[in-house]
């Protein structure tokens, strides 16, 4: 099914512009401000990242970067050299670089987190009350208008209306018996004459596959090493709280029922549902896919369909444990009257979220299909 939004390609570059414009506020003003004790501490988003660096969590630091960074500025700049190419009549001299560019905005869409970095701050901020008094300053409130300005975007972005702008190719026309292929980025057919299949895009130069490439080997590999670092992920601490000279670990649980513990029961429910029963869920469902798909079991095929659409969506929202870490971390460096540290058990969780993530993207639901088609022919 198809929905057309009134305005055209260029209805979102307002948006766009706006996001822009607040990414640059959330990089050089303070999000949010501490005080303890007569001390005063303001944290940006790159002082999360330096104090997991100088903690020697450089991994965690690196993905916090390219996630809450990386991701959003090159998404957001992306997708305004698209949209002012194609305004400026640019793209009709390249429409493939155009095209590019946007496949590429698209591939980073569900990376770029500043929307998750949000709820982990206002859980940071939640776990502070009761022993630390904090604010919000302007590059918080930055944070809150580039998500509502990104939400906005996205709602308005017609991609097909965009795709048709950057390079108006008709699909090739495949009439039983000849066979064709999708892109899975900007949605052209393709034909696949005598069998063979083209290896990339005529519109976007993303690669052609009929199925994803080895999907259930892949998929079957990464769910593995999850369930693997899962154990680590949920015994070790993610964090150690330092007051007065006392370290205090915490375990993903343990912060769940610190904050049920001081009355925060929606809050806690949240991150629960967030840091607990989302990796529980896209672990247990992406296992459930790769058995089903070996054994060619035909089974509820469109309930584990709609599921695996519902995990790839929501898969990214576990991060929200590893942005408040990053936060506080930041935020409670007082010495030995107040600090925060990562600990091992946060690097071991981000790698379940990352690889989990990863195992959703590179699962072909339709191979579920296949197999029991196989099967029923065998």
């Amino acid at each position: 099914m198809y929905r057309h939004v009134a305005g055209g390609p260029q209805h979102a570059l307002p948006m766009a512009l706006t996001a822009l414009l607040l990414l640059g506020l959330i990089a050089v003003k303070p999000l949010m401000a501490v005080h303890i004790q007569g001390n005063d501490r303001a944290g940006l988003v790159t002082t999360g990242i330096e104090a997991l660096a100088a903690q020697g969590m450089w991994p965690l630091a690196l993905l916090v970067g390219l996630l809450v960074l990386g991701a959003p500025v090159a998404r957001v700049a992306g997708v305004i050299a698209v949209m002012l190419r194609l305004h400026t009549g640019r793209s009709a001299a390249s429409p493939r670089a155009t095209a590019r560019l946007f496949a590429l905005t698209e591939v980073l869409r569900p990376w770029a987190m500043l929307d998750v970095f949000l709820l982990g701050l206002l859980v940071g901020y939640s776990k502070l009350y009761g022993f630390a008094n904090a604010e919000v300053l302007a590059g918080g409130l930055a944070l809150g208008g580039y998500v509502l300005a990104i939400t906005v975007m996205d709602q308005w972005l017609d991609r097909r209306a965009l795709w048709s702008a950057i390079d108006h190719v008709p699909s090739d026309p495949a009439p039983p018996p000849h066979r064709w292929i999708a892109c899975s980025v900007c949605g052209r057919i393709h034909s696949c004459d005598g069998g063979a299949d083209p290896h990339r895009c005529t519109r976007c130069g993303s690669r052609l596959h009929a199925r994803e490439p080895d999907s259930l080997g892949r998929t079957t590999a990464l769910v593995a090493t999850s369930a693997i670092l899962y154990v680590p992920a949920n015994l070790l601490p993610v964090m150690t709280v330092v007051n007065f000279g006392q370290g205090d670990p915490s375990t993903i649980l343990g912060g769940v029922g610190e904050l049920a513990g001081s009355g925060m029961w929606p809050l806690a429910l949240l991150v629960f549902v967030a840091s607990v029963a989302v990796p529980v869920l896209k672990l247990g469902g992406l296992a459930w896919f790769v058995v089903t798909a070996w054994r060619g079991s035909a089974v509820r095929l469109q309930g584990r369909t709609r599921l695996y659409r519902f995990i790839d969506a929501i898969g990214r929202w576990s991060n929200v444990d590893v942005f408040m870490i990053a936060i506080l971390t930041a935020l409670v460096q007082f010495g030995a009257v107040a600090s925060v540290r990562a600990d091992t058990g946060a690097i071991a969780f981000a790698a379940v979220v990352i690889l989990t993530m990863l195992a959703s993207h590179v699962f072909d639901p339709r191979v579920m299909w296949d197999r029991a088609e196989e099967r029923r022919h065998d």
